[in-house]
């Protein structure tokens, strides 16, 4: 237990005071739910005018160790439409993201605005492009008093009440970043495809906890798919992949969802169930329901990975929740994540 309360200590400080080892942004296995954090240019997109998506990810949960907990709230839709064309948009949204560990002693905040902007390029709107720009405000707090070091280490154990004798040690300086993104769809009313690549901070930002203006956190680019279509009256078909490339770390995630219509309204309450793989980190199975226009979604990963055993002990759960505006648009296909 004290084996891996240390590790984990190591692992956030170490990751936030290092130049040349950088610690990988939030990834939540429900990324497809999360559409902000994959592309500005998924701000509207969807048949419903508006949404409100909140996830929380609870992981590395067991054995006396603090769980890293990492929650998001965004609200986003279509904020202008043509008024002879709806499939023409300009669309917006407003996002916060938090990292919380080692009992909140570690705690990294992010707000995210973004503007996206949809125009179709056929008469029949089965084309479309969008692009999306947003900036975001972050910072990092580090709550030393509620961590020990070894000079506080005295005969009884660990004594917080002794300085650190750590005088380089402070919060990590609040910083803001731009990002953007593209996005091609073809849609039609029995199918949809979306395609996509955005970028993250492209301009390298100071993040230290030693006040070492050398260590810089990396741009991040996500690559981006995902196809839907009806498979007969009663299944719908989701899949999706994601690429996710920061510095040296990257990762490829992709998996399908299985929707079944349990009855026949405008608006069918479907129970969804699906798969997704991470590679080298963990199999990813989904278990969700819609009803009317509140949905929720909830997995769990399971460790494939052989490099660390003891952290493949841990337990990673992950909820998320949907609620959608009761209009809609025409080319609608039943999906999770839209």
């Amino acid at each position: 237990m004290y084996k891996l309360k240390y590790i984990f200590l190591f692992t956030v400080i170490f990751c936030t005071s290092r130049a040349n080892v950088y610690a990988q942004d939030p990834v939540f296995s429900q990324f497809y739910s999360s559409p902000m954090s994959v592309n500005p240019a998924l701000a509207g997109n969807g048949n419903a005018s508006w949404r409100i998506v909140g996830n929380n990810r609870s992981q590395w949960i067991g054995q006396g160790l603090d769980p890293l907990t990492t929650t998001s709230i965004s609200f986003d839709g279509k904020l202008f439409k043509q008024r002879n064309n709806e499939s023409n948009y300009i669309g917006g949204g407003l996002m916060f993201l938090q990292d919380k560990g080692l009992a909140g002693a570690y705690k990294t905040n992010s707000l995210h605005l973004v503007v996206s902007s949809h125009v179709s390029l056929d008469a029949e709107d089965e084309n479309g492009l969008s692009v999306g720009l947003g900036g975001t405000y972050s910072n990092t707090l580090i709550d030393f008093s509620q961590l020990t070091f070894a000079q506080q280490l005295s005969s009884s154990g660990f004594n917080r009440a002794l300085p650190t004798l750590e005088p380089n040690l402070s919060n990590v300086k609040p910083y803001f970043a731009m990002f953007a993104g593209i996005n091609y769809t073809y849609s039609t009313e029995n199918a949809n495809f979306d395609i996509g690549v955005a970028g993250y901070r492209f301009m390298k930002t100071n993040r230290t906890a030693l006040n070492d203006p050398s260590q810089l956190d990396p741009p991040r680019y996500n690559f981006h798919a995902g196809y839907q279509t009806y498979i007969n009256e009663r299944l719908v078909l989701n899949t999706n992949a994601i690429y996710v490339l920061e510095s040296n770390l990257h990762s490829f995630t992709l998996g399908a969802n299985l929707g079944t219509f349990l009855d026949n309204s405008d608006v069918p309450t479907i129970l969804n169930t699906g798969l997704w793989y991470r590679t080298n980190e963990a199999i990813i199975p989904y278990l969700g329901l819609s009803y009317q226009n509140f949905q929720v979604g909830l997995t769990y990963d399971i460790p494939t990975s052989t490099s660390n055993t003891a952290l493949n002990t841990l337990k990673t759960y992950e909820f998320s929740v949907i609620l959608r505006s009761p209009q809609r648009g025409p080319k609608g296909i039943p999906c999770p994540w839209k």
